[in-house]
């Protein structure tokens, strides 16, 4: 066992890949950039509320390799984990209908409650739609801070108890599941985060603070560039992380993607993850659900994926990351006006 820490426990002996990205990619000349992250944070030694923040900005390279701050977004949330429901949220620039999701439900049902609220981000592929977007999976995995660090206690008295089949994660026999059936839930271990922000290029990603112990965070990147003969590449990622009580940051989720669009219809050519970081050994059987998302186009992706790619061939976070690359519309869009 490898020693994590206080409280000690070490990597679980079924943990899933362990091999983060360890730098950013090059910003290709001619390409555009989306970058976003969401911190999910605690009052000290409590349960409720956690507060999500925010940020988000689009860059653009030009062929010379300057880079211009296309936009920005903030988000600002508090939400009721036990009772899953937003307590307060806001967006910058500010929308003023997107007040109104105060009282929605912070998980299932929110994404179609901020669809009605504010259809235009939604249309547009604005920054703010892609924050308000992960409100629902920024709640459900901010309960990793909780069992991580013992203040969740057992977890009979949380509320909470995995969907079975869900995903490749939580399939039927497997040790996640078992593990709960059993009363004793296994706690997500992970790797050490190698540094994404403290590269040579300081425009890599959007400025964001240093996480408190305790605290999570979200980050997602996708760049879009011309890859010749009619064809749009992308290349996406995300990485989920927790600040242990030692203040190590440490990977619970990590995903890369590469893609190819049509240029000219939208229609996905191909689409390829790689694991880099998975809590349990079943986990990678999901990796190929993200080739399913070929034939689809950019402006459908964002709900066939919902509705197409469930079960335990599958998996929550890589299908958050397959839908973001809708957003490779709005970022085309900024490359052509260039």
């Amino acid at each position: 066992m490898t020693d994590l820490g206080s409280p000690p426990f070490g990597l679980h002996p079924l943990h899933g890949v362990h091999q983060p990205t360890t730098g950013n990619p090059p910003r290709r000349p001619g390409s555009a950039r989306r970058t976003t992250s969401i911190d999910m944070t605690r009052d000290d030694g409590t349960l409720d509320p956690v507060h999500l923040n925010g940020r988000a900005r689009d860059l653009r390279t030009a062929p010379d390799g300057t880079a211009t701050v296309l936009g920005e977004a903030g988000l600002s949330a508090t939400i009721e984990l036990v009772a899953r429901v937003v307590r307060h949220v806001e967006v910058t620039p500010p929308v003023d209908a997107v007040s109104h999701l105060s009282g929605a439900p912070a998980m299932s049902g929110f994404r179609a409650a901020a669809d009605k609220a504010a259809p235009d981000l939604r249309a547009a592929r604005d920054l703010r739609y892609t924050l308000l977007d992960d409100v629902p999976v920024a709640t459900l995995i901010s309960g990793h801070a909780l069992s991580a660090s013992g203040l969740l206690g057992h977890y009979a008295q949380s509320g909470y108890l995995p969907v079975a089949d869900q995903c490749a994660g939580f399939a039927t026999g497997g040790l996640l599941m078992n593990s709960f059936e059993t009363g004793d839930p296994a706690v997500v271990t992970g790797p050490a985060a190698p540094d994404l922000d403290g590269g040579d290029d300081r425009w890599a990603w959007h400025r964001m603070p240093p996480l408190p112990v305790n605290g999570m965070r979200r980050r997602r990147r996708i760049d879009v560039y011309d890859d010749g003969d009619g064809r749009i590449g992308i290349d996406a990622m995300f990485r989920d992380t927790y600040v242990r009580t030692d203040a190590v940051e440490t990977i619970i989720h990590e995903y890369t993607l590469a893609a190819a669009v049509d240029a000219d219809t939208g229609v996905i050519l191909e689409s390829h993850a790689t694991p880099r970081v998975l809590p349990w050994q079943e986990c990678p059987g999901a990796v190929a659900s993200a080739e399913r998302i070929a034939g689809m186009t950019l402006r459908e992706l964002h709900f066939r994926v919902r509705q197409e790619l469930f079960g335990t061939s599958t998996c929550t976070h890589l299908n958050d990351l397959l839908r973001s690359v809708a957003d490779a519309e709005a970022l085309i869009d900024q490359m052509r006006a260039a």
